[in-house]
Order: C-alpha cells, then sequence, then structure tokens
C-alpha cells in the first residue's frame, strides 16, 4: 500500500514537472511570436542575405538589392560576357513566404535550430519564362559560340535525285547551360559559368543517303491530293519529295515543313460560317447565296493523316492517294430551306472547267455568259435552253470578238469563249442527274475543255442550230448559280434545288480511233506585207470518244444515256503576206 502511495507521488511530481516544462515552452514559443511578430525569425537566410529580424517588405528590398549587384561571369574560349542576376525570372515572394514560415508552422524542429542559432537557408526560387534581358545576352553568345548547321538538300537535276549532304554545327546546351546558372542564382553565387555546347550532326551516313534517295526516286512519279468537299489540293511527287526529312536517322516527312505547309492550306480554307440569302421578286431571283459550314482545318490532325499517306506511298503501289482534311465544322444559323418556299434547299450538282492560255476577248465573254444565266430559276418540269439563257449573241449585246469554230475554220467572231460556259453547265446538269435533251460535240478536239478533264465532256452552242438543253425533273425548282475566277481562269457552276434521292454516274470516256493532224497549211494573204506570216489556227490530232451517264434513284434506271463524239483532225494554218511592204 505504502509503496503504491509512493508511485503514485511520483508519478504526479513527474507529470507536473512535465506539465511545467510544457508551460514553458509554450510560454516562450508565445512570447517568441509576439516579440518577432510581423518579422522573420533570427537566423534565416534567403540566398546569402540575412533576413533575420526584418519585415517581409524590408527583406525584399535588402534581396532585390543584392541581386541587382549580383553578376554572373560566362565564358567560352577567350570570350567573356557578364549576366546580371536579374536577367532570370526570379519569384522572390515564393521565396519569401518559404522563409516567413519558420516558426510558424507547427513544427518544433523550427524552435530548437532558433534556440541554437542555427541557420535556415532558402535558395531563390525560379519563376517561369525568358526575360527579354537574357534573351538578348543568350543572343549575342549564340553568336560567337554557334556555327550554323547545313542541312542535307535533296534536289532535281535534270530529272536526276542528287542529294547534297549535309554540315555539322555547334549549339549552346541550352538545358544545361540554365541549369548552370541556375545553381548559381539560387544563392547569388558568382562563380564562373563556362558555356557549355553541343554539336548537332547534320551529315548523313552512306546508309542513311542512298535510302532517302531511293525514297524521293519511288515518290517522284506519284502524287497526293488533299480533299475537303470541292477542294483539291494536289502535290506533285517533286512536291512531296521537298516534303522528306534530311536529318540524320530520320527518313519520315520533315514534321515542321510538313505542319507550315498545312497552316498554308489552312489559311486558305479556313472561314466563318455564313447564313443563306435569298431574294424573290415578281418571278426572278433578285439575290441569292447559299449558306456555307464553318471551316477550320485542324493541323495536327491533317498532317498525321499527310505522314501515313506519305508512308502508303512510298511502301505500297498506288500512284495516288487522296488524303481527307481534318477539319471542324460550325453550322450557319440560317440555311436555304427556311428562307424560301420554291424547294431551293441543297446544292445537287456542280461542274467546273479551266480556260487558261485564253485571249482576254475570250475570258472577258465567259465572264459575261456565265453572268447571264447566273441565278437563273427553272420551275419543276420545265426545260432548260442554253441559247435562251444567254440570249442574243453580238457586240451589241456586249459581247468580244474572240476565237470560235465556223465553217470548218477557227475564226474571230462575237462571243467566243460561250462553249466554255455551256461545256461547265453540261458537266454540273449530268452531275446533278438531270435529263439531256440536247448535245453537240465539238467539231475537233479544244484544249480548254481537257484542262482537268478527258476529252469528250464538253458541249458545243452555235445559235440557232445547235444548243445544249436539258430538263428539271426534280420535284422543285432549280437554280443555276455561277462562280467565275477571270484571275485563276476558273469557272464553276452549281445547281441547287431538292434533292430525291437519285445518283448519278458517269463512266471515264473511252478515246481510240487517233489520227494524226492534218498537213499545215500555207495561205496568200495580200492583206499582209510580204515576209510576214501569221498563224490563225492550230493544229490537232482527231479521235473518237464516247462516255455513260447513268442516273439511278431506289433501284430505278432515271437517266442511261451514251454521249460520242467525233473529233475531226485539224490543220495548222498560216498567213503568208504577199502585199507591198510599207515604206516609211
Amino acid at each position: 500500500m505504502k509503496k503504491v502511495q509512493q508511485k503514485n507521488a511520483i508519478s504526479r511530481v513527474i507529470f507536473y514537472y512535465l506539465l511545467g516544462v510544457v508551460t514553458g515552452l509554450l510560454g516562450i514559443v508565445s512570447i517568441m511570436r509576439l516579440v518577432w511578430h510581423s518579422k522573420f525569425y533570427p537566423n534565416v537566410i534567403v540566398a546569402n542575405v540575412n533576413v533575420g529580424g526584418l519585415h517581409r517588405t524590408e527583406a525584399k528590398n535588402l534581396i532585390e538589392q543584392e541581386i541587382e549587384k549580383t553578376k554572373i561571369p560566362l565564358t567560352y574560349n577567350g570570350y567573356s560576357w557578364s549576366l546580371p542576376a536579374s536577367a532570370l525570372p526570379l519569384n522572390i515572394e515564393e521565396t519569401l513566404n518559404q522563409a516567413y514560415r519558420v516558426g510558424r508552422r507547427l513544427d518544433l524542429r523550427d524552435y530548437g535550430l532558433i534556440f541554437i542559432a542555427q541557420k535556415q537557408t532558402f535558395p531563390l526560387v525560379m519563376g517561369e519564362g525568358e526575360t527579354e534581358s537574357y534573351s538578348k545576352i543568350y543572343e549575342e553568345i549564340a553568336q560567337v559560340v554557334e556555327i550554323s548547321v547545313v542541312s542535307a538538300e535533296l534536289v532535281l537535276n535534270k530529272g536526276k535525285i542528287v542529294l547534297n549532304n549535309g554540315s555539322d554545327g555547334l549549339i549552346i546546351d541550352a538545358a544545361k547551360l540554365q541549369q548552370e546558372l541556375e545553381a548559381r542564382i539560387v544563392d547569388l553565387n558568382q562563380n564562373e559559368v563556362v558555356v557549355p555546347t553541343k554539336m548537332v550532326s547534320a551529315q548523313l551516313r552512306e546508309e542513311e543517303r542512298l535510302e532517302i534517295i531511293e525514297i524521293a526516286a519511288k515518290l517522284i512519279p506519284k502524287s497526293l491530293t488533299l480533299t475537303l468537299d470541292d477542294e483539291r489540293v494536289k502535290l506533285t511527287g517533286e512536291e512531296l519529295v521537298a516534303l522528306l526529312s534530311t536529318t540524320p536517322g530520320d527518313t519520315a516527312t520533315d514534321r515542321e515543313r510538313l505542319l507550315e505547309y498545312i497552316e498554308g492550306v489552312a489559311e486558305s480554307l479556313n472561314r466563318e460560317a455564313t447564313d443563306a440569302k435569298f431574294g424573290y421578286q415578281e418571278g426572278r431571283v433578285t439575290e441569292f447565296a447559299p449558306s456555307k459550314d464553318g471551316i477550320k482545318i485542324s493541323v495536327e490532325a491533317t498532317s498525321n493523316e499527310f505522314q501515313e499517306g506519305m508512308k502508303q506511298l512510298i511502301e505500297g503501289e498506288e500512284q495516288n492517294i487522296n488524303i481527307e482534311i481534318q477539319a471542324e465544322r460550325t453550322s450557319p444559323q440560317v440555311t436555304m430551306d427556311k428562307i424560301n418556299e420554291l424547294g431551293i434547299k441543297e446544292r445537287i450538282g456542280r461542274g467546273e472547267s479551266y480556260y487558261a492560255h485564253s485571249i482576254p476577248n475570250r475570258v472577258y465573254n465567259v465572264g459575261l455568259a456565265a453572268e447571264r444565266i447566273n441565278t437563273a430559276l427553272v420551275p419543276p418540269g420545265e426545260e432548260v435552253s442554253f441559247n435562251k439563257l444567254v440570249g442574243e449573241v453580238s457586240a451589241a449585246t456586249g459581247y468580244r470578238s474572240a476565237y470560235i469554230i465556223s465553217q470548218g475554220r477557227t475564226v474571230l467572231g462575237d462571243g467566243g469563249g460561250l462553249c466554255q460556259v455551256s461545256t461547265t453547265l453540261f458537266r454540273a446538269a449530268m452531275n446533278a442527274g438531270l435529263p439531256i435533251l440536247e448535245r453537240w460535240g465539238h467539231s475537233y478536239r479544244v484544249s480548254y475543255y481537257e484542262q482537268n478533264s478527258k476529252p469528250g465532256i464538253d458541249a458545243t452552242v452555235i445559235a440557232p442550230s445547235k444548243d445544249f438543253r436539258f430538263k428539271n425533273d426534280t420535284p422543285g425548282h432549280i437554280l443555276i448559280q455561277t462562280i467565275n475566277d477571270p484571275k485563276e481562269l476558273h469557272l464553276i457552276i452549281e445547281i441547287y434545288g431538292t434533292s430525291d434521292g437519285r445518283v448519278a454516274t458517269v463512266t471515264e470516256p473511252k478515246v481510240w480511233g487517233i489520227t494524226p493532224p492534218l498537213p499545215t497549211i500555207y495561205q496568200d494573204d495580200p492583206s499582209l506585207p510580204t515576209g510576214t506570216m501569221k498563224q490563225v489556227d492550230w493544229a490537232t490530232g482527231g479521235a473518237r470518244t464516247s462516255f455513260e451517264y447513268k442516273v439511278m434513284r431506289n433501284g430505278e434506271t432515271l437517266q442511261d444515256q451514251t454521249f460520242s463524239t467525233v473529233y475531226r483532225p485539224w490543220a495548222a494554218v498560216f498567213l503568208r503576206g504577199t502585199g507591198s511592204t510599207p515604206t516609211l
């Protein structure tokens, strides 16, 4: 019993002793917090600056003064530079936050270190990004230190692939330099930094050179086409070769060059969504613009698809690969079906043609005829006559003199170029699946109609004997829209209406019976001075062509036509001057 009482007494003594110690410590802590309220505790060091006993603002000012005085010497092969510590991004506020927590967090070790006057050092916290002054000094150093890399270059020389090897370069090891500088900046150390460098290899090994040349040789005869709706961007083999990487260890597409190319494509194709416009008054369309989706090309996704296409061309037998451009679409607020009751809801047909090498008057006439048929509105069940749409063709109605085919000759006549428009409308009507009632082929092959097209898909008009006619057999009105680009010499005709599910197919034209051009004809012309020669007709070979035009709807055949053309061989004709030479 006595022993138990003694134990209890000892326990009480120990308890009260410990309680006194804890109370004393808490009292000391409270006094310390009171004394060092809003100040840094003693022996707190930021970088090499003792901020103990200072208020936050005082500490910040003192640290900034030390930073301003600190300059780090950089050297390289006898060259030297001085980098101010302030040129690097420093987060002084976060550094002070960390130092200020000493003595204010629930960690007795802080107070133990304070009691024994142990220094607590905090390095400067690095910020993010890069300052303008650092970039400037870096560029100065780079101009002295770096040796430019010369990349290997693929060139075509007279049809032969030549790969000029590159030369190695020397660059600053930016990551290592950053580490070296940060190691000094954090405690304002001013020890010298030797600028670190690294070699950049650009010279290809022999096996790499041979591999790249082999890949280029495979690509030269091939092509790749980027597609988005009606847009086509075709790259030739030479253009594909220009996108190959010539970096050692990498025989794929040069990603940086490819991204730059696709960004250019995106710049030309990106657009905002546009609302439809339709004005109709007294049976005539006064305003028309179809609604269009907004398009934003995904450069990364398209580049990935492009690289896959390149891989297929290199490894496979395909001569051309179509790559769909990846894009995000936004819908317009007002679509065509919301603004008219005539059935003009959507595009049902499209035709295009090119007319490069046309003389100025022909270019003018194409534009005028396209304008005359633009916004033509055709009720359901009615026929379309091209000659009626354009009206009288003469100088009196605004047409200019350009080359036409008349009586077996190519001669100047009013309205030369109308066949460009009738041919394009013929293609649009077939694309829409409409019945073709009258179509005539040209007497001889004309180069305009074979630009980006096969021979035989043309339609000539000579009022009143030859017309191009088709019928609107859809359930609603149809509207013809022309889009002419006289700079690119490109004509598009679109037909809008209501789709009833019909699908039109046009087969690849067959070409046979090719004959050479007729012998050149020289005709004396007394109106030209003796010794002069003027070409008035151009030679072309003869041929026969045909293609099938078929339209189906829900298993029913709506149209099944064969369009055949016999092109006669044509002679070049020169007028030979026999007249007197004018005297001055």
